[in-house]
């Protein structure tokens, strides 16, 4: 079916989007029930976690967040002490952001928990259908990347609902 659809919910990206939408719900729920933040909250810790001293920029880069709502997200975790602007002691005129001592423990916490609701998610699949998915989805990435890089060039524009 999906080399082949015959309705849009036999298309790929219709499958993913929806798989993407019902787990990101769920892992959402999980969230706030046992860490008390949203998803949007734990992407942000998660980034300024693993990479620290990160920019604001950088941070709504790779956390795929408009610049606009990932400056307020950071504002509520500064305000709420999970997260510090600093300078940076080597140029004082760039301030960076970094987890404070209670930001690092929710992270842990979130961490794991996040990483216990991935393991039970994918506990459905094999090993050996693990790899398959994890090497068919990488294959999958570069190709939209491909593709999506070819629309650029030629002149499409994102806008409207294809921002999503």
């Amino acid at each position: 079916m999906l080399k082949h659809p015959r309705h849009i919910d036999d298309f790929l990206l219709y499958r993913i989007h929806n798989l993407a939408r019902l787990a990101t719900h769920g892992v959402g729920l999980m969230f706030r029930r046992e860490i008390g933040i949203s998803r949007r909250d734990w992407r942000i810790l998660a980034f300024v976690g693993r990479y620290p001293e990160l920019s604001l920029k950088r941070l709504s880069e790779l956390a795929a967040l408009d610049t606009v709502v990932a400056s307020r997200c950071v504002a509520l975790l500064v305000r709420r002490g999970m997260i510090a602007n600093v300078r940076l002691p080597s140029n004082k005129r760039i301030t960076v952001l970094t987890l404070t001592e209670a930001g690092r423990g929710l992270y842990e916490r979130a961490w794991l928990a996040g990483r216990g609701y991935n393991v039970e998610f994918v506990a459905c699949l094999s090993d050996s259908e693990a790899d398959i998915l994890d090497t068919l989805l990488t294959r999958l990435e570069a190709r939209a990347g491909e593709m999506t890089r070819r629309e650029i060039e030629t002149g499409g524009a994102a806008g409207g609902d294809d921002a999503d």
